[in-house]
């Protein structure tokens, strides 16, 4: 299909793991593609994609508050992956800003004309093994500036979604919907060593947890079960551009099913790739799940076409991320730079 039958898409938070990968998808499905980095990230994301002239990189400062009437011109989709970092300002700042982040997008985009809005949520901070698109983390925003990073990033995500959805009652003219993975996983996507051509163990996000495996004194492992590959956690946000169902959920659970021990993900490791075994975490420091996320994967399937049964395993997920982690420390070795596997956790 021809580009010029695809709306140009706008994704913010497209030189991060997720972001990166939704980018490429489009690409690579033919979309036309403009993406949203800040500072130094634009030349590495153009760099990136050179490849792909149906690609633009534009930089916004400031998602709460920056002008985007010229940054969605012409836009007819937006895929918001760009995600609050904690640590980044004072607790009670972090949490406005990541809930007026999203409706300041929303209101840019209604103004421009813009149809559909696709966000990343997410479900790793519930605390119960089932999850369904009505449960929310019984944290108050009281709770998130007294507390923690975690327990104030947990919170930025419920009201930041809370707020979207909102809005969505507000604005039916417009088809809004967001996925809530849990921890995504996942090989870098090609071109991802571009943006990271210097040790940058904060671009790795969540997939830093896999990163710290090939690390023998390792204790730092997510904070709850349930996975999804990075893959297909971009392939299901795609997958909204066109929903095969009208009146789709608005918020949408998607996890991959079957197991997320890491236990068994080190075992992965030491049979496929014995030449690591000596750099491996030791399995009796990793944690015991016991258990995996419930969650209603036919939802998906009946809304956006996305199979019950084609997503990747923890096993694929483990080997291919290790693999590219391998193929990134030999670029940075070639150029002589110095790194390790950090000691602190990626969050």
């Amino acid at each position: 299909m021809s580009t010029e039958s695809k709306p140009l898409v706008f994704v913010t938070g497209a030189s991060g793991f997720l972001g990166f990968e939704v980018v490429y998808q489009l690409l690579e499905a033919g979309y036309p593609v403009r993406g949203a980095a800040r500072g130094r990230k634009i030349p590495l994301l153009k760099k990136a994609l050179e490849n792909y002239p149906q690609f633009e990189a534009v930089e916004i400062s400031d998602v709460a508050s920056g002008d985007f009437s010229a940054a969605f011109k012409d836009v007819g989709a937006i895929i918001h992956t760009a995600a609050p970092l904690p640590g980044r300002a004072d607790s009670e700042t972090a949490l406005k800003s990541a809930i007026e982040g999203s409706l300041h997008i929303l209101r840019e985009a209604l103004k421009a004309g813009v149809k559909k809005f696709i966000a990343t949520g997410s479900m790793v901070t519930f605390p119960e093994d089932a999850f369904g698109p009505n449960d929310w983390v019984p944290v108050t925003k009281e709770q998130a500036v007294e507390g923690n990073h975690f327990v104030l990033y947990t919170a930025e995500k419920k009201f930041g979604e809370q707020a979207v959805l909102e809005f969505a009652d507000k604005h039916p003219e417009m088809d809004i919907t967001i996925f809530c993975p849990p921890w995504i996983f996942g090989p870098f996507t090609p071109g991802f060593e571009h943006i990271i051509p210097e040790p940058d163990f904060a671009a790795f996000s969540t997939n830093g947890f896999v990163y710290q495996l090939l690390r023998p004194d390792n204790a730092n492992y997510n904070y709850s079960p349930g996975m999804i590959d990075v893959r297909d956690a971009a392939r299901a946000h795609i997958a909204g551009l066109t929903p095969l169902l009208p009146n789709h959920p608005k918020r949408v659970p998607v996890v991959a099913p079957g197991t997320t021990e890491w236990r068994d993900a080190i075992a992965f490791i030491a049979e496929a790739r014995p030449e690591l075994r000596a750099r491996l975490a030791d399995p009796e420091r990793a944690p015991v799940w016991g258990r995996n996320r419930v969650v209603d994967l036919g939802v998906v399937e009946r809304a956006f076409g996305v199979k019950s049964d084609s997503y990747k395993t923890w096993k694929e997920t483990i080997l291919a991320s290790v693999d590219r982690f391998i193929e990134v420390e030999n670029i940075w070795k070639a150029k002589g730079l110095e790194f390790e596997v950090p000691t602190t956790p990626p969050m």
